[in-house]
């Protein structure tokens, strides 16, 4: 049991808590801007909440753009938007 044992809590340990392809990329064109909140919306009708480093000073309704995502808690988290138009 102990040969057995080791190997599965080295396992647990090294693939860590969760996924590291929860990630996704999302592509559309922003239909607003919510600074105060630091989120935007697409034009799917999906709002994303920024995180800190995401900085909106360049981004502007109309702008079309790639947003990284992920769903986390019923909430679309987005670490990185990047303009493609």
């Amino acid at each position: 049991m102990k040969k057995f044992l080791l190997p599965v809590l080295v396992s647990l340990v090294t693939l860590g808590p969760g996924p590291v392809w929860a990630w996704s990329h999302v592509s559309g064109s922003i239909a607003s801007i919510n600074p105060s909140a630091h989120e935007i919306t697409l034009d799917n009708g999906t709002t994303y909440k920024l995180q800190a480093s995401v900085d909106l000073h360049n981004l502007a309704a109309g702008d079309k753009v790639t947003v990284n995502t992920e769903a986390k808690n019923g909430q679309h988290i987005a670490n990185k938007v990047t303009k493609t138009g």
